[in-house]
């Protein structure tokens, strides 16, 4: 019994891995715009909760990512990865690389 467990291990490590796999296929060709609304919009829009901590900490009518003057690419992917008071680390299984750069892009380019 214990070498058949064994034996199945890279069977389910494969089979826990595909939903990743498959996730991150599907994100593919969308725009930084369209996962930014996906995945950060619900805290970083008008009146989400990390817009409201941020108009605390930021000067004003800076607070909303989208209407930033200034945000660097590499500030955002740095945030993300680490979290920072009230935000929340994101790992890279929940958000890939290719899909933080987009958004990171879309933020630090958009204007």
């Amino acid at each position: 019994m214990r070498a058949f467990a064994i034996a199945a291990l890279p069977v389910l490590a494969f089979a826990a891995a595909l939903p990743l796999a498959q996730r991150a296929q599907a994100q593919a060709g969308k725009s930084g715009q369209e996962l930014f609304a996906e995945r950060c919009a619900a805290c970083h829009v008008e009146g989400g909760f990390g817009t409201r901590v941020l108009s605390r900490r930021v000067p004003e009518g800076q607070a909303e990512l989208e209407k930033r003057e200034t945000l660097p690419a590499a500030l955002t992917i740095a945030v993300v990865r680490r979290g920072i008071g009230s935000m929340p680390q994101i790992r890279e299984a929940e958000l890939s690389d290719a899909d933080l750069q987009a958004i990171a892009n879309y933020l630090e380019k958009r204007l």
